[in-house]
């Protein structure tokens, strides 16, 4: 790729310097103070912003309508927001994911970029939800241009018209948001067709269409006014109501009644974790909440050895899935993080554990837990009941009054005809290929209906059922235990089972002993399953014993058990022969085949095992092999054959025989397969857990991935991995600097290295320069990003992963750059009220790359979400800016109202937010003194200039003004001179794509595809069964207005051998690219010049259609025909008034 910058240039390009051009005075890497009017600003020869419309529509209003030949199918016209008129369009019927439509005629320019703004009111959300971004009603408006779409359904940097959200955006008030119509199809025209469609939901991480596209089922938002015109800036013709600017208050609706609810939550964790959760199945979240419960004197798992051995076997069952599914490694609960959480629970615990690291790793992901019922409290461990299969008044319980064997069963209740009690295994069990035997032993008392029932599910890796029921019922009525079993074969597909056990109908049902026979276990080896004479399992031939010959399963002889199997025959030439009915699987090698004998009177050949061979087919392999007892009468004798599988053969079925007369019974048969075949014994945990976080850590250091917020959290994991690594293995573990060493390059302290080749050398994909989190202290993807953005809670774990635990270390250095970045965060946020008219702080987002979420969520320091609790940033750094915002976020009555996630959301990796707020942000945070540090975008707070040249965006406070601007706006694959704007006045709130110019780029190029969803393809080699541009929305082929538009890429520096990283789909997403070296954007009263380089300086161009404008950086007033040159890494904020 060419460096140089193309010779004609828009803007002039000055010669390179290493400094910034004297007399800026602007300083980005730091929120600089704007400063205040001049004596020499000349605010009289100041131009104000004009917008001339150059059409209206007023939806709603016959005359508009008719004038602008309107055509409106499935829409309603509603009187809205202050009496105003709108329309809404409604679903199909049937629901799908398109809507109703509004096409009409508008005015355009036939030479200048024409702008459509729709105006739309404040209140109007989505309800379903109180999290942003997770309603289900979150309708979304297309606009179209001459049948051709405006733009992408789907983070595009020219986006939908707008997107319903689950908070309202401008309560009260209008709103407008602004969209350019490509050149191409405006020019040389004076009107053009537009059309408006209501769409469904977009769930953008859909992984095929039925996924992405939710059908619409309600109507959409009303859509009041269309304007055209060709300022960026809209202003509304004088008129027009807007609605009032709010008057801050304070929420008055949650109270302490929601923290005691959180409190509650965790203390059913607690319980739960302690008592009756799976251990093996437990989530890293889950251990670890244990595990900080065992260290809390709020927990009932408080210093209880239980506590450290659940949460020992619960990372041992982590072992033996990675162990048999290399996948969990890689597709974690955190997937980036890897087994981390494994390496910070055992410095949590490290000093309480005892010699628990010397035993052996326990459980298998292959074995049903807990099937007999002993462990648990009300109800057993690792088991549970849906809520759809429990009827009114039907109970279940772990029952200690009534087993089979052990100390406890399932216990089922139905009172009413009709009713069910449904009950599952938790996890679900793996299973391989082969015929499975499924049982269980079964009492009932009372029981009609159908009854009490085993019913495995087969489902596959992703947790997809697979086929239906498999039931195999008890007899009813009232009865003591009763063995119950299946013979079930893996179906296509499946590689997991959940074992349910039901009672359907009236009556009680007790459930002990379940089992899962493998395809390589013998059935019912013991004879202990079975009727009064039968065994299960096994069966006699017609041609398998003479007339005077009997088989039978006993009770009053056994080895072992309570029971065995009894032949018997009289006639001298008298025989009987036993086999198993479900052949067994073998594998090569030398098997052993044993069981033990007892006889009496037995004279002739006399008794003995006899395995045959069968290929998969069913098909005999060779012949006998028959091993006999001693004859006569003796006491028990163990037979034993040793044989080599024969070649072809996959299976065995067992013969036990008697030839001649007398009497034998036949007890406790075992195979015993070769070394090589057999279950390894378990590695002790210290060397399991070694190997686990050895090779997280490695692995991880060879795919470091280059989004921020993946890198930070793949930093936690493998800095939490050494750290475990240096307590259970020190001479593995990296030095400390070197582990560090990960968490600066994640935060920006450091230049971004990437990925370590097997060696331990860093690859350096974007060269020696690249910083994931910017000056400024904004993390990048490829700007700046809004929610995605908010890593507060990462750097917390970060922090705390090196603070926590035992041998922990001082990182003054992590806190220093943590603190920074959060506070470069608040510049970015939104101070207005919420659908109750009180104070709110929300993250801007609208600017963001990601995440199209309108307004964003609430936040002041610190956010609710997955793995944070809005006090949480405070509590940890006591920053007194941190400090003072998040008093301030109590004061305005919002720290209740976001705690309903902790409450809600049933996630462990929720829970363990929940925990950490209960048990130690929260008693921190209320020791904090009072800080009068406040939000610094509210209205009442001093002025700023804040820019990152590195992102390419900036957030401006003026008077009582807002301006949030992304200049480098979703330039994926080259420069689109688009810039995302967000203008906010107390009164009103403005969304704008619209043109910029810019200067620097190179003759390289590329051309906008016609693609709909999106416009690049995602830069993820595991993303490419998603097509380039995404998957096209249902129903007629749709193209794209931009198509043809050509990008010109900019120079990326030398040491960079690959922008695209090695991912190279069809406009795939591309690193720097598309980051202008300088840009000029004007917006109403702003412009802006923005240099983005490090080594070039610019020349700001004579301005005269602009004017004089003041600085607000020094207050300076810079006259039209004035020229300042702007140095690398700074920004111009010119704006023409006071």
């Amino acid at each position: 790729m060419s460096h140089a910058p193309r010779r004609r240039e828009v803007l002039k390009y000055a010669g390179t310097t290493g400094v910034a051009a004297a007399g800026l005075g602007l300083l980005t890497s730091q929120p600089v103070a704007a400063a205040p009017v001049t004596e020499s600003d000349d605010s009289a020869a100041f131009k104000k912003a004009v917008c001339e419309p150059l059409d209206i529509v007023v939806f709603g209003d016959a005359e508009s309508e008719a004038a602008h030949d309107l055509t409106a199918t499935l829409s309603d016209t509603v009187t809205g927001g202050l009496g105003q008129s709108a329309r809404v369009l409604n679903p199909t019927a049937p629901a799908s994911y398109w809507g109703g439509t509004l096409t009409f005629d508008v005015a355009v320019s036939p030479t200048d970029t024409t702008y459509v703004t729709v105006r739309l009111w404040g209140d109007d959300h989505d309800d379903t939800a109180e999290q942003a971004g997770s309603g289900t009603n979150m309708w979304r408006l297309q606009l179209f241009v001459d049948g051709r779409q405006v733009g992408y359904q789907d983070e595009g940097a020219v986006d939908s018209l707008d997107i319903l959200d689950t908070a309202p955006r401008t309560p009260g008030r209008f709103f407008f948001h602004t969209l350019p119509l490509p050149e191409s199809m405006t020019s040389g025209k004076k009107k053009v067709t537009l059309e408006i469609r209501a769409m469904g939901r977009i769930w953008s991480y859909g992984q095929n269409p039925e996924q992405l596209y939710r059908r619409m089922t309600t109507p959409s938002r009303g859509i009041y006014r269309v304007y055209t015109h060709t300022e960026p800036y809209f202003v509304p013709p004088k008129g027009e109501q807007q609605g009032p600017a709010p008057e801050f208050k304070p929420r008055a609706v949650e109270g302490a009644e929601v923290l005691e609810a959180v409190r509650r939550r965790v203390a059913k964790d607690q319980k739960h974790y302690l008592t009756t959760a799976n251990p093996a199945g437990m989530d890293a979240f889950a251990f670890q909440s244990l595990a900080e419960g065992y260290l809390w004197s709020g927990s009932p798992a408080h210093q209880k050895p239980a506590a450290l051995d659940r949460v020992l076997r619960a990372i041992d069952g982590r072992y033996m899935a990675w162990k048999s599914d290399a996948s969990v490694l890689t597709g974690s609960d955190q997937q980036w993080q890897g087994f981390g959480r494994v390496g910070l629970t055992l410095a949590l615990l490290w000093e309480h554990l005892g010699d628990r690291l010397d035993q052996r790793v326990t459980g298998s992901p292959y074995e049903i837990t807990n099937p007999g019922f002993e462990e648990g409290d009300e109800t057993p461990m690792g088991w549970s009941a849906p809520g759809w299969g429990q009827t009114s008044g039907a109970t279940w319980s772990r029952d200690t009054t009534a087993s089979r064997t052990g100390s406890a069963s399932l216990k089922l209740q139905v009172p009413a005809s009709g009713g069910n009690m449904y009950t599952y295994s938790s996890p679900k069990t793996r299973i391989r290929k082969g015929t499975y035997t499924y049982g269980t032993w079964i009492r009932t008392e009372g029981v009609t209906g159908t009854g009490a029932h085993i019913d495995p599910l087969f489902y596959d890796a992703d947790g997809k059922l697979v086929g239906s029921d498999h039931k195999k019922f008890a007899t009813t009525g009232t009865h003591g235990w009763e063995y119950v079993s299946i013979d079930l074969e893996t179906p296509s597909g499946a590689t997991q089972v959940e074992i349910h056990l039901r009672l359907s109908g009236p009556g009680t049902a007790w459930f002990d002993s379940v089992e899962l026979v493998e395809p390589t276990e013998i059935r019912n080896p013991g004879f202990e399953q079975g009727t009064a004479t039968v065994p299960t399992g096994w069966t006699v031939p017609s041609w398998g014993r003479t007339a005077d010959a009997t088989w039978s399963r006993v009770t009053d002889v056994s080895r072992s058990g309570s029971a065995s199997l009894k032949v018997a025959a009289t006639a001298s030439n008298g025989f009987v022969t036993a086999y198993n009915t479900t052949k067994f699987q073998v594998g090569e090698g030398t098997y052993t085949y044993s069981v033990w004998i007892k006889t009496d009177g037995v004279t002739g050949t006399g008794a003995h095992v006899d395995p045959l061979f069968y290929d998969a087919n069913g098909k005999l392999v060779g012949s006998d092999h028959r091993e006999f007892a001693a004859t006569g009468t003796h006491g028990w004798e163990q037979v034993s054959i040793d044989l080599e599988t024969p070649s072809g053969a996959t299976q065995v079925e067992f013969h036990l025989r008697l030839s001649g007369p007398g009497t034998a019974w036949f007890d406790d048969l075992t195979v015993t397969p070769p070394k090589s075949a057999g279950t390894a014994e378990q590695p002790v945990r210290r060397a399991a857990y070694t190997d686990m976080l050895k090779s997280s850590r490695d692995y991880w250091r060879q795919h470091f991935p280059h989004y921020t917020n993946q890198s930070q959290i793949c930093a936690i994991g493998l800095y939490q991995a050494n750290r475990g690594l240096r307590l259970l293995a020190p001479d593995l573990a990296l030095p400390e600097d070197r582990a560090r060493d990960y968490l600066y390059q994640s935060l920006g302290m450091k230049p971004y290295l990437g990925r370590e080749d097997k060696d331990g050398n860093p690859t350096k994909p974007l060269g020696e320069t690249y910083h994931q989190v910017t000056k400024a202290g904004l993390t990048r993807e490829l700007g700046y990003v809004g929610s995605y953005g908010e890593v507060i809670d990462w750097l917390v774990m970060m922090y705390e992963s090196v603070t926590r635990g035992h041998d922990a270390q001082e990182a003054p250095e992590l806190r220093e750059q943590m603190v920074k970045i959060i506070k470069a965060r608040g510049r970015f946020r939104v101070v207005d009220v919420d659908e109750t008219g009180a104070r709110v702080s929300r993250i801007e987002t609208v600017i963001g790359w990601r995440n199209e979420v309108y307004p964003g969520e609430i936040a002041y320091a610190s956010r609710t979400a997955w793995d944070s609790n809005p006090v949480m940033s405070a509590a940890v750094f006591k920053d007194p800016d941190i400090v003072g915002w998040t008093q301030e976020m109590v004061d305005d009555g919002q720290f209740f109202r976001q705690l309903g996630l902790l409450v809600n959301h049933t996630w462990t990796r929720v829970g363990l937010s929940a925990l950490r707020l209960v048990s130690r942000d929260w008693d921190a945070f209320q020791a904090l003194a009072n800080r009068p540090a406040r939000i610094p975008t509210a209205w009442e707070q001093p002025d700023f200039v804040f820019t990152d040249e590195e992102n390419g965006c900036l957030a401006v406070k003026n008077g009582e003004e807002l301006l949030f601007a992304s200049l480098y706006w979703r330039s994926r694959q080259g420069v689109n001179n688009y810039a995302r704007i967000h203008h906010l006045t107390p009164v009103d709130q403005r969304s704008a794509t619209v043109r910029e110019r810019s200067a620097g780029t190179t003759d390289e190029t590329f051309t906008a595809r016609d693609w709909i969803l999106w416009d690049y393809a995602i830069n993820d080699p595991g993303a490419g069964h998603l097509p380039p541009g995404g998957f096209p929305p249902p129903g007629d082929t749709l193209h794209q207005s931009q198509e043809g538009d050509v990008y010109r890429l900019a120079p990326i520096p030398d040491d960079i051998p690959d922008p695209a990283l090695g991912v190279h789909f069809d406009g795939v997403e591309t690193m720097l690219v598309g980051r202008a070296p300088f840009y000029l954007c004007e917006y109403g009263d702003y412009l802006i010049a923005m240099n983005t380089t490090t080594d070039r300086t610019f020349t700001l161009p004579a301005r005269q259609d602009f004017g004089p404008a003041r600085d607000l950086a020094t207050g300076r007033t810079i006259g039209a025909g004035q020229r300042p040159k702007l140095g690398p890494l700074s920004t111009l904020v010119l704006h023409r008034g006071r």
